[in-house]
């Protein structure tokens, strides 16, 4: 039996975990990939779905992959990439779940806030990239990595 496209996924997603051990997982390297780009690293999303923005010009098409990762289009290019609070593993030092106390203790970089956000640059050749850190109830519920020139 041939395995489905969404497993394939999953099983991806879990190896980069597992490999990485107690390193974190890198969203970075899937932010400029074309579309197959991204099925050769990731196989098909699990699903797929519209993210309506505030003007019509930046509205989305988003993949979402099993282990609660997303990546977001536009223009046939991932701009940005979601891990939401059920990701499992280390991102950039910081684990979903984290309470805002325990990131901003953990965290090496200069930490901006800004309402229930921080952010803090990341060093691109390519383009720069911010991440944004989103806190619900004061834990850490959702990370973006994204293009910020967009």
């Amino acid at each position: 039996m041939r395995p489905r496209p969404p497993l394939v996924a999953l099983v991806f997603l879990l190896a980069l975990l597992m490999r990485a051990g107690a390193e974190d997982f890198d969203p970075t390297r899937f932010i400029g990939l074309d579309l197959p780009g991204a099925v050769s690293a990731l196989g098909l999303p699990q699903g797929m779905f519209s993210y309506r923005a505030a003007e019509e010009k930046l509205d989305n098409v988003v993949f979402y992959y099993p282990d609660s990762f997303y990546l977001f289009w536009y223009r046939n290019r991932v701009w940005q990439v979601r891990c939401d609070r059920r990701f499992a593993g280390p991102v950039f030092g910081f684990t979903l779940g984290m309470s805002r106390e325990q990131v901003e203790r953990a965290s090496p970089r200069e930490l901006t806030p800004n309402g229930d956000s921080l952010y803090f640059e990341l060093d691109s050749q390519s383009y720069p990239l911010r991440v944004r850190l989103v806190f619900t109830a004061a834990v850490l519920s959702d990370l973006y990595v994204y293009r910020s020139d967009f």
